[in-house]
């Protein structure tokens, strides 16, 4: 009892170390609890805007033109049966759903080209899956069967676009023939999507379907559910329900996607980055805490001139370092609290603050990005705080506890 308050003692009568590890301790924490917060909240609203303007929760799709999804190829497609429309319609968590046959094109302006995605839908199908009716900047949707098209508003302005104006759309059909679509540009959009602003044209699926010669295929059909969470599950169990009529067809869920694990990747990759800054911090840490004990080398003579054992010096130099950490990570974890609620409300706009979006990085995020909360990383980060600061003071306690008193207290 009596070392327990000799330590404790020892972080007010040293108060400027005490306050300067803690300090230490606390800011490593602090950026580490705000830092994972902005990347969580980074991969949340990535996972969001692929499921919210590409992917839905769920797609029924033929296995083989999964695999060659990036192709965009008009082999492998499916036919929107009334029964396989009952299979989806009675998953559990059922919202929507949105055929959608997707191909390969190159816009034209009648001077410029550019390749594009183009996406065949319904519209009413399609807006019950993606809410695109509140994205729009200029126009409106097309209706079924109109011969009109919408796009985004940076590949408007890339291509010297407006509302009411024609383009041709050059495209090859299922036979290898060259074809061309032309319609009026009905509407213009801006997501927090950059694949969406700047890479894709909607058009109607009827009209879709006759220039690419599929006989009313589609590439997949995408299903929207209540709750993002229960996909993985409700994948297995429509594919179930499917191959009891189509063998041919299979679903897979939102998670499975090659977007997404990518996302993923690029968080594996950002929490990597967040150890290093850890670690460079729990250098600082055992730093300060090592010359803080070298320091005072003459006390530990003192005290094992007055007839303290080793181990009880250890232990009291341990104690002090741990109440340090335990300090330390609870001014941390305040500091973070505030941090992350305020980026939780308030979020950074980097295009704002630095000229740039995420976009360009891989990121499909345009809009302020919002810090999440994630209880685990308090917790771990201040457990981590207080064990380097308990661990970090035993070497050099160890070691001058170790030494003959006289030369302790004589140490230079």
């Amino acid at each position: 009892m009596f070392l327990t308050k000799l330590a404790f003692k020892n972080l007010v009568r040293h108060r400027n170390r005490t306050l300067i590890t803690a300090s230490i301790i606390a800011f490593a924490i602090f950026f580490y609890i705000l830092f994972d917060s902005l990347i969580g909240g980074m991969t949340e609203m990535s996972y969001e805007s692929i499921i919210n303007h590409e992917a839905g929760h769920l797609q029924v799709v033929n296995p083989k033109y999964w695999e060659e999804e990036d192709e965009l190829p008009l082999e492998n497609l499916i036919s929107v049966e009334p029964e396989l429309m009952m299979a989806i319609e009675g998953v559990e968590r059922y919202q929507a759903a949105s055929p959608e046959l997707s191909f390969v094109a190159r816009l034209n302006n009648g001077i410029n080209e550019l390749p594009v995605i183009g996406r065949g839908i319904i519209p009413g199908d399609f807006e019950a899956v993606f809410a695109l009716e509140k994205q729009f900047v200029e126009g409106r949707m097309f209706s079924h069967g109109e011969n009109k098209v919408v796009l985004g508003k940076r590949l408007a302005d890339l291509m010297q676009l407006e509302v009411g104006d024609y383009i041709i759309l050059l495209v090859k059909d299922k036979n290898e023939t060259f074809n061309t679509i032309e319609a009026e540009i009905s509407g213009l959009v801006h997501t927090g999507n950059p694949n969406v602003n700047q890479n894709i044209v909607y058009l109607p699926l009827d009209i879709v379907q006759q220039a690419l010669n599929v006989d009313g295929q589609v590439s997949k059909v995408i299903v929207r559910l209540r709750n993002k969470d229960l996909a993985m599950r409700l994948a297995k169990e429509l594919a179930n329900r499917i191959n009891a009529f189509n063998d041919q067809l299979t679903v897979y869920s939102w998670n499975e996607l090659e977007a997404v694990s990518f996302a993923g990747a690029k968080q594996m990759g950002n929490q990597l980055i967040l150890a290093i800054i850890l670690l460079i911090a729990a250098i600082a840490i055992i730093n300060t805490v090592i010359l803080a004990a070298l320091e005072r080398m003459t006390e530990i003579g003192m005290m094992k001139a007055m007839g303290l054992r080793e181990n009880e010096i250890i232990y009291t130099f341990v104690l002090e370092s741990t109440g340090i950490g335990i300090l330390g990570g609870i001014i941390g974890v305040i500091l973070g609290v505030g941090g992350v609620g305020l980026f939780s409300k308030v979020g950074i706009d980097f295009a704002a603050l630095y000229g740039f979006d995420l976009g360009s990085f891989g990121v499909p995020i345009l809009d302020r990005i919002y810090g999440v909360w994630n209880p685990k990383a308090f917790i771990e980060v201040f457990a981590f705080g207080v064990l380097v600061s308990l661990l970090s003071s035993i070497p050099p306690a160890y070691w001058a506890a170790d030494k003959d008193p006289i030369k302790a207290i004589y140490h230079r």
